[in-house]
């Protein structure tokens, strides 16, 4: 077995003890093992590098020479070596790079430098036996800028850099990230030590929580115009003074669709389509204090057609600035908006960006936001096991998961009437019942 392929196994064996890890202890143990590895686990890649630098130099020195060759007959050897002659060298370098990626998995069991010594003796052969190539090179090149550009690029000459900067670029990412695999790998070694130590376990969503189920259930998945997907899912309990609950934590992703008019450059106008990723995160969960109501800061969702027909206000100003509220029937919003409830969400709002409550009509909070809520960064990594190993065996607490937990509580806690002081309860019930009638009377 070629050293690449030895490296590649070893580091897929880390990889998958780091999928495999069930508690703090396991991912210590993988930490260990990389500082006490026996055998390879560097990657020796010479040529390929070779070839990314060849590349990256042809992207450049391309598109001068487009430019150049018009004008500077001086650049014209250069510009044929470069460009016209592309039609020998490119089709190697690429197929060593394919050829490497093969080797690498083992599917290929011949070494990397005997590998690209019979791809030169091919194109050396296409090149004698096969006078057509350069024509039908040349095609291919042209067809490739024009289906990719959509028409824009009618060249051959700009096909070919358009190309260059795509296989470079694309060989660039795949060599840098086989360098910093420890990065990676550092990464979610400290997210799943992270999850431990919060006590939350990725999970799938069950049929519930799967988004055709969650779009019908609530307005917050219903956002964008394009694709959307539940990128992540967690699941954990929470362990309050009075109230305790098991919860779902989401990563949303939506994208949004618009037409985007700018200048031709001839004086006319273009029309293309952008599309915008946008992120949601949050949190879901049964919430039996209250039913069939929609507490937004943002405005951005449709709430028309809805089972939220009836919009309300409250007597707080500061409140009504930030959030708009529907409701199934009035009766409900007033109730569960009392002072210190409306207190609460405005402190949500400042913690947390574009905050959205919404519960449904049997008693499912979706509580989310625009404010990613894993955002904790390791210090050290598995360039350097010690201290990585002293990081991952402390306590990393994810801040903003147990904020919002606590506003969760919070909002329980002063919707619970078993915790709320009964006068209170009853005077704020006799305020709203009133206000609802003079509401309905005017």
């Amino acid at each position: 077995m070629q050293h690449n392929q030895i490296v590649a196994k070893h580091i897929a064996k880390l990889r998958s003890d780091v999928d495999a890890a069930t508690s703090q202890d396991d991912l210590l143990d993988i930490i260990t093992q990389v500082k006490n590895h026996q055998g390879p686990l560097d990657y020796r890649d010479k040529i390929t590098h070779g070839i990314k630098w060849l590349l990256i130099s042809a992207s450049v020195l391309s598109i001068v020479l487009i430019f150049m060759r018009l004008g500077y007959e001086q650049v014209e050897p250069l510009a044929k070596l470069v460009i016209d002659y592309s039609c020998y060298w490119f089709p190697v370098a690429l197929s060593s790079l394919l050829v490497s990626f093969c080797h690498e998995r083992g599917w290929l069991p011949v070494p990397m430098s005997v590998n690209v010594s019979l791809l030169v003796a091919a194109m050396v052969a296409v090149a004698i036996y096969v006078p057509e190539w350069p024509k039908i090179y040349w095609a291919l090149m042209y067809g490739f800028g024009y289906l990719i550009s959509a028409g824009e690029i009618d060249d051959k000459q700009f096909s070919l850099w358009l190309m260059l900067i795509i296989v470079s670029s694309l060989a660039w990412v795949w060599l840098d990230y086989r360098a910093n695999w420890r990065k990676h790998l550092s990464d979610k070694i400290f997210l799943r030590d992270a999850l431990f130590n919060n006590g939350l376990k990725q999970t799938k969503p069950s049929p519930e929580d799967k988004l055709d189920a969650l779009e019908k259930q609530f307005v917050e998945f219903r956002r964008g115009n394009g694709s959307r997907d539940i990128l992540q899912m967690f699941e954990g309990d929470y362990q309050g003074q009075q109230h305790s609950f098991s919860y779902k934590l989401y990563h949303f992703q939506y994208t949004v669709k618009r037409k985007q008019t700018s200048s031709d450059g001839n004086g006319g106008y273009k029309t293309k389509t952008v599309y915008e990723d946008r992120h949601r995160y949050g949190m879901l969960l049964d919430f039996p204090f209250a039913k069939g109501l929609c507490i937004d800061a943002e405005d951005e969702v449709k709430l028309k057609g809805s089972v939220y027909q009836e919009k309300y206000q409250t007597e707080s100003n500061a409140f009504n600035d930030i959030y708009r509220v529907q409701a199934c029937d009035k009766i409900s919003a007033a109730r569960l908006l009392s002072p210190a409830v409306i207190e609460s969400l405005i402190k949500l709002n400042q913690n947390f960006i574009s905050p959205m409550v919404e519960i449904t009509a049997d008693g499912r909070l979706c509580i989310a936001s625009s404010s990613k809520l894993i955002i904790e960064k390791r210090k050290h990594s598995l360039a350097k096991p010690d201290e990585f190993y002293k990081e991952i065996a402390g306590h990393t607490e994810l801040k903003r998961v147990q904020k919002l937990l606590d506003a969760i509580h919070e909002l329980m806690r002063l919707s619970d009437n078993n915790f709320v002081n009964q006068q209170t309860t009853a005077a704020h019930e006799t305020v709203v019942d009133s206000s609802i009638k003079m509401e309905v009377n005017n």
